[in-house]
């Protein structure tokens, strides 16, 4: 087994698998374009550590783990919200979904027709695929109403402009 301290830029899925390759690295969250765009912290490091290894002696696969601290914005208040994730993956590369169905229940099935596939990718992916879709804080995070802002009195009618049109045609219609 092969330790690397740095992550290629494409993973040889067959090959590295065949060796038995660990990987384990670090990217900037800036380093990720889909992830960069969604948080304010674009200088936080990610934490990246990736196995390979063959299943049945033909299917490649990858046990990984990426952890990091992600600043999203709350949906409910608007306001930041901390999230630290630990991804836990184990994903098997087929050509079909025919192979997928003969492999283990334990495994994520991913698809592909390529024998390389783009490190940022999977990364992105599988953050993106551990984000809560609709982030907010674990308690009532609602910001109270100033009660100076509410206006308080008459609302105006709606259709008081037609009368008034009415008013001035005289009544005829």
């Amino acid at each position: 087994m092969k330790l690397s301290n740095s992550l290629p830029a494409q993973l040889k899925l067959f090959n590295f698998a065949k060796k038995e390759v660990s990987l384990s690295g670090q990217y900037q969250i800036s380093d990720l374009p889909r992830i960069s765009e969604i948080a304010s912290n674009k200088t936080d490091k990610i934490n990246i550590n990736l196995s390979f290894y063959l299943d049945n002696d033909k299917t490649p696969c990858i046990d990984g783990i990426i952890s990091l601290d992600i600043v999203l914005i709350c949906q409910r208040c608007l306001e930041e919200l901390n999230i630290s994730l630990k991804v836990r993956f184990n994903l098997a590369f087929v050509r079909n979904e025919k192979q997928g169905e003969e492999l283990d229940s334990n495994y994520e099935i991913y698809v592909t027709e390529e024998d390389e596939l783009a490190t940022h990718d999977l990364i992105s992916d599988e953050i993106l695929l551990s984000i809560p879709m609709v982030p907010t804080h674990d308690y009532d995070c609602i910001k109270e109403i100033n009660e100076q802002e509410i206006v308080e009195g008459k609302s105006e009618n709606p259709f008081a402009i037609l009368k008034k049109i009415k008013i001035a045609d005289g009544g005829k219609e």
